[in-house]
């Protein structure tokens, strides 16, 4: 029996330690059962803790650009040893900071960089130890992130009510330390000839790994522009409601925090949910036009919540958005590789991330500066969601794929 044969059951138990650390790197979702405590209990401005969500998800989508050639030159397991120790002691920091300054060092780069070394690293390492089964890999990797806040947000609560907000930062952070150092002594190296050994040379035909862009090409061409803004304009609507969900259900609906931190899990579950039904139905109807359907529902859901007044109908349209931003991030892998070639998907991939970071730069400052001005009003923040949903919606039927001809040259 050959290696790569004898890995295949071994490869299970490395899934599943990859699937714990993303639902450890996914605490991230759970930002809006914080975003008040640290309010209340430091008497900062809102709007500027709020920049504390954008600059973490900033630094998890520039790790990968920034420190790639790091990422590439050390193993796995050494990669994941190193995002943990940035992200489990950047919250343990947290839970000593006095200063507003301290809560972006130590809450936004620190634990934003660790998630960036982590999540990354480990949707690549699911595809490699599944090539036989990269969808239903990628998938897995994608909701297991996305569902962080279902268990970290009501924890979050509980953990605030039953100490403080200092002690559930440090308690966290000793956790996800732990917890994803020791996940991380599970996973193994894929062996060299797994992908012959689990795919048929048909298989192998069909998805060659010649032709495509290299990171330095694709960002010369109009494409990846044109990718970028209709991203950016599709997910801030999500990134609105999952950023900022628990404050608006306490200042719409006057929901105790406990009881907002609930739905912040419920809306975890829609985004997740959002990735399995949207990445599934692109695969039967296409990219775009499954594209197109997720951009309207999503200014659907902020027309909604402009309206909405009963708790069903604003709760129903929160969960759409939730569900519209995972239908977005499981589209962009795919486009990716069929706009720019499967060739160099990887480190193109860790390139399109950086719409997110985008989006959070934006989603969160709308919102926090249209509640400002409208006396608690987050009306204007869904409009403008609308419109630039709207935008995004008319960019995407411009999409198509661009000539991968030619050999890319100085890449590392």
């Amino acid at each position: 029996m050959s290696r790569a044969q004898a890995f295949q059951k071994r490869r299970w138990i490395c899934l599943a330690a990859a699937l714990v650390i993303c639902v450890c790197a996914g605490f991230g979702y759970a930002w809006s059962v914080l975003q008040n405590p640290i309010v209340a209990a430091h008497g900062w401005p809102e709007g500027q803790v709020s920049l504390a969500y954008t600059v973490t998800v900033v630094c998890s989508t520039m790790a990968p650009l920034f420190f790639g050639g790091l990422i590439r030159r050390i193993s796995t397991r050494m990669c994941i040893a190193l995002g943990a120790v940035l992200f489990g002691g950047g919250l343990f920091l947290t839970g000593a900071m006095t200063q507003l300054w301290q809560l972006f060092l130590f809450y936004g780069i620190l634990s934003g960089l660790g998630c960036g070394f982590i999540y990354p690293s480990m949707m690549a390492y699911v595809v490699r130890l599944f090539p036989d089964r990269s969808g239903l890999a990628s998938g897995l990797g994608t909701a297991a992130y996305g569902s962080g806040a279902i268990l970290w947000a009501p924890t979050s609560a509980v953990l605030m009510n039953t100490f403080s907000l200092a002690w559930a930062f440090r308690i966290l952070g000793i956790l996800f330390l732990a917890v994803i150092l020791a996940a991380s002594l599970l996973l193994a190296e894929p062996p060299e000839g797994l992908r012959e050994a689990l795919c048929p040379s048909s298989e192998r035909t069909a998805s060659p790994e010649e032709g495509g862009l290299c990171r330095k090409q694709m960002v010369r061409t109009p494409a990846f522009y044109l990718i970028a803004a209709t991203f950016t304009c599709g997910l801030i609507a999500g990134v609105i409601v999952i950023s900022q969900a628990s404050p608006i259900l306490q200042a719409t609906l006057s929901y105790r925090a406990e009881r907002a931190a609930v739905f912040v899990s419920v809306f975890a579950a829609c985004n997740m949910a959002g990735r399995f039904v949207w990445g599934s139905l692109s695969d039967k109807v296409g990219i775009r036009n499954t594209m197109a359907a997720v951009f309207v529902l999503c200014i659907a859901s902020m027309l909604l919540l402009t309206v909405g007044e009963q708790d069903v109908l604003i709760l129903a349209a929160m969960g759409l958005a939730a569900s519209c931003y995972g239908g977005f991030a499981s589209v962009l892998t795919p486009l990716t590789a069929q706009t720019f070639g499967p060739k160099y998907i990887t480190e193109n991939y860790g390139v399109m991330y950086v719409v997110f970071g985008l989006a959070s730069l934006i989603g969160p400052s709308l919102a926090t500066t249209f509640k400002t001005v409208g006396n608690g009003s987050y009306t204007g923040a869904y409009l403008s969601a609308a419109a630039l949903a709207a935008v995004g919606l008319a960019l995407s039927r411009l999409l198509k794929p661009v000539s991968c001809k030619g050999e890319c040259y100085g890449t590392e």
